[in-house]
């Protein structure tokens, strides 16, 4: 009886010992896994790049609540910001018109970013906006770092 004793007590002593060398080498590897790196901060460019695009996207979705809400209003009081919504919104309805008379948006590229040699926050844009017939345009658009956030300036 003593053999199948120490058989059974070997046995619990063999599973426990798995049991815990699995959750230990488990644990260990939880505690030696690398960290998550977090994604690389987007450069400026990438940032205004993508205001752009956004804008535009907005713009031809007609989403103006979206397209104003990029918009620097930092040297407008709450009252000439009021004042300026539905004038905004009327011109950024034009635009849309515009838009989709020429089939819609297809492209917007950046072509041209210059610094503005009179103010160091904001950043001075030529954009290439191609429309679904083909058509391209070329406009001038400015944008202006404002608390951190790039905006498109008036």
């Amino acid at each position: 009886m003593s053999s199948s004793v120490s058989a059974c007590v070997s046995r619990r002593h063999c599973l426990l010992a798995g049991l815990f060398t699995a959750s230990a080498l488990g644990l260990a590897g939880c505690a030696t896994a690398p960290p998550p790196t977090a994604a690389p901060a987007a450069t400026p460019e990438e940032v205004q790049d993508a205001l752009v695009q956004r804008f535009y996207r907005a713009l031809a979705d007609g989403d103006f609540d979206r397209s104003i809400s990029m918009v620097s209003a930092r040297s407008l009081s709450k009252e000439q910001l009021a004042e300026l919504t539905p004038k905004l919104r009327q011109m950024l309805a034009g635009a849309k018109s515009k838009v989709d008379a020429k089939g819609g948006l297809q492209k917007v590229e950046i072509v041209e970013r210059v610094q503005s040699a009179t103010r160091e926050n904001v950043i001075q844009l030529r954009v290439l906006v191609t429309y679904g017939d083909g058509n391209t345009r070329r406009e001038r658009m400015n944008l202006f770092l404002d608390n951190g956030v790039w905006k498109v300036q008036l």
